[in-house]
């Protein structure tokens, strides 16, 4: 943490909290999650593919109705599940 002193006041700077960082996602990989997410949601935008610790991957779509919706899909790229998001 930094401080700086001005005025007989103190303020502490935070940096961001000591969390364990996301696994890599290599770009082939992602790009399948995006293709089997896409294919369960057709006409759908990728906003994002991200990883979790424990191995699963998660799809984040836009629908073309505009819902965002999360597939979650396992390592064996089959769809578990997915859940649209409340606007």
């Amino acid at each position: 943490m930094a401080t700086s002193t001005t005025a007989r006041r103190i303020l502490w700077l935070r940096t961001r909290p000591l969390v364990a960082a996301e696994p890599d996602l290599p770009a082939d990989v992602a790009v399948q999650v995006a293709s089997v997410a896409l294919a369960d949601h057709p006409g759908a935008v990728v906003d994002r593919v991200e990883v979790d610790p424990t191995g699963w991957y998660s799809a984040h779509l836009v629908t073309r109705a505009g819902v965002r919706v999360v597939v979650q899909v396992d390592r064996a790229l089959t769809v578990m599940g997915w859940v649209a998001l409340a606007r």
